[in-house]
């Protein structure tokens, strides 16, 4: 093997690493915060410039397909070089952009740089740190995953607030340089042992599949889910690319996917218990932020400053559980945090009336609960391979992490949405304005608004008050609405508890660093 060159060390190979997984994780949340200024520049409507997530999500989503097959073919250094470089130059072409079309092409291209990024990100970790220290090694990788998506709004509306949108994209530039340089001069290049071919059917099937799941994600509760005839095709059309993807992964002679990945019991715990954490964590990581900015009124710098120390927290948890990973079996610690995670959730206070301290409290033990659970959940996955799978076994469960985490946030969108609806409609529904009791509030209401004059009622100042009314109850109903997507997206975590009780406790290999 091949020792890192210049005697780079594990803690050098960590830092190196860490930096570029970071402004990766931290693009799929950051530009959530600044759709609505790009929206001018780029002269397009709030529809269109949705297209500017999702657009990074598809690339993200197609080149992991192929980025086992790559990792051992130009090898695992240039591999996340060339990840790091591609994800640096999209970021300065996005903060240039000057119309949707092209920023559109620069996030597709960027997603397909996050795509090699992430995965390979994990395989330098694993060459760097021998086997009885894969956890921790596990807990320095998942901070990126926990940490950086957490801080991802908040930091972009400070970055606006004080800059402009645009260098939400150019502050990747610096750091990514600095890391690619720092990367070539410091790191060897090693490959895998084996080289397969690369199955283009599996390939063209799965990126389909994908790529169609994430767009029906993103715009089903736009256009009204399957009574759109454009969500249904989609639908179709993915269906019909996973089912033909699966026939051609079970008779293929080179499958995209090895076959003997998936014949291991842990490594379906791992993935379906890594979905359901992300379905949770994602859809939390998008409406905490709406909570707080759109129902609560607070600006993006105070939101930010709220959610800051749960996030941090969720840094502490991540390394904590990494290194403990290495020495307990990961099974209970995994399940420990991933029931913590769901009460958390489930008691997650959203209502219009609960104070801030409240909000900052419960976000501490929430985040640190849900930090606590990437790294022991990926550990059953990782310590049942050999290491020549560790490019295939990184490559399915980051996919399963995007696909997830995309299935959440549009499934609390869809709760949410619903929800409050309904819950507006039942409140308002007890009130009647021609009650004694209604009149009597309304009359209070309009008192606010100098309602009473001269002996008679104020017609202007009883509207306005029944307006104040009608929306005092509309942000009741959208608090316990958001209440009620929490405590749905607990329901995954607490799932992802029962799933892990069916792995068996596992130690790592005994072994020193691979270089």
């Amino acid at each position: 093997m091949n020792a890192p060159r210049g005697g780079a060390n594990k803690w050098l190979v960590a830092a190196l690493v860490s930096a570029g997984i970071f402004i990766a994780f931290l693009d799929t949340t950051i530009v959530d915060i600044t759709l609505p200024k790009m929206m001018a520049a780029l002269e397009a409507d709030l529809y269109g410039v949705q297209w500017v997530i999702i657009a990074y999500f598809i690339g993200a989503a197609v080149s992991m397909t192929v980025v086992g097959w790559l990792a051992e073919v130009l090898g695992h250094r240039n591999t996340y070089l060339a990840g790091l470089l591609l994800f640096v130059g999209m970021s300065a072409l996005c903060g240039m952009a000057g119309s949707l079309p092209v920023m559109l092409g620069a996030r597709f291209v960027q997603g397909i740089a996050e795509g090699l990024l992430i995965p390979v990100g994990w395989l330098l970790l694993a060459d760097a740190f021998p086997a009885v220290e894969r956890g921790l090694a596990m807990g320095i990788y998942g901070l990126g995953a926990a940490f950086a998506p957490a801080i991802g709004p908040s930091l972009g509306g400070l970055i606006t607030e004080h800059l402009t949108w645009r260098w939400v994209f150019y502050v990747n530039v610096p750091i990514g340089l600095a890391d690619a340089l720092a990367v070539l001069l410091l790191l060897a290049n090693r490959r895998g042992a084996t080289r397969r071919r690369l199955d283009v059917v599996g390939l063209v099937l799965l990126s389909t599949a994908l790529s169609t799941l994430v767009v029906v994600l993103s715009k089903g509760q736009e256009k009204g889910w399957l009574q759109s005839d454009f969500i249904l095709q989609l639908t179709l059309l993915c269906l019909a690319a996973s089912i033909g993807f699966v026939a051609w992964e079970l008779l293929a002679r080179e499958p995209l996917l090895p076959r003997a990945l998936f014949a291991r019991r842990e490594v379906a715990v791992s993935l379906v218990g890594m979905g359901l954490i992300s379905m949770t964590g994602y859809g939390v990581f998008l409406m905490l932020p709406v909570y707080l900015e759109r129902l609560r009124g607070f600006t993006t710098l105070d939101a930010g400053l709220i959610m800051l120390p749960g996030s941090l927290l969720a840094a502490v948890a991540t390394l904590l559980t990494g290194a403990v990973s290495d020495r307990l079996p990961p099974k209970w610690i995994a399940f420990a945090f991933l029931v913590a995670t769901a009460w958390a959730t489930w008691v997650f206070r959203t209502g219009f009336y609960d104070p801030r301290s409240a909000v900052v409290l419960d976000n501490l033990v929430w985040g640190f609960a849900l930090g606590g659970t990437f790294t022991p959940v990926a550990y059953l996955l990782f310590v049942t391979l050999e290491e020549h799978e560790f490019a295939d076994g990184s490559m399915v469960i980051n996919v399963v992490r995007l696909v997830a985490g995309s299935v959440g946030t549009a499934y609390s969108t869809n709760v949410l949405t619903n929800r409050s609806a309904a819950f507006y409609d039942a409140l308002a529904g007890r009130l009647d304005w021609g009650t004694h009791a209604g009149r009597a509030m309304a009359a209070a209401l309009a008192d606010l608004f100098g309602g009473a004059a001269g002996g008679y009622d104020n017609p202007d100042a009883t509207h306005a008050a029944l307006e104040v009314g009608r929306s005092l109850i509309q942000a009741i109903a959208t608090g316990e609405a958001f209440h009620a997507a929490f405590r749905h997206l607990a329901l995954f975590a607490l799932a992802g508890a029962a799933v892990v009780l069916f792995a068996r406790s596992r130690r790592p290999r005994a072994g020193g660093p691979v270089h």
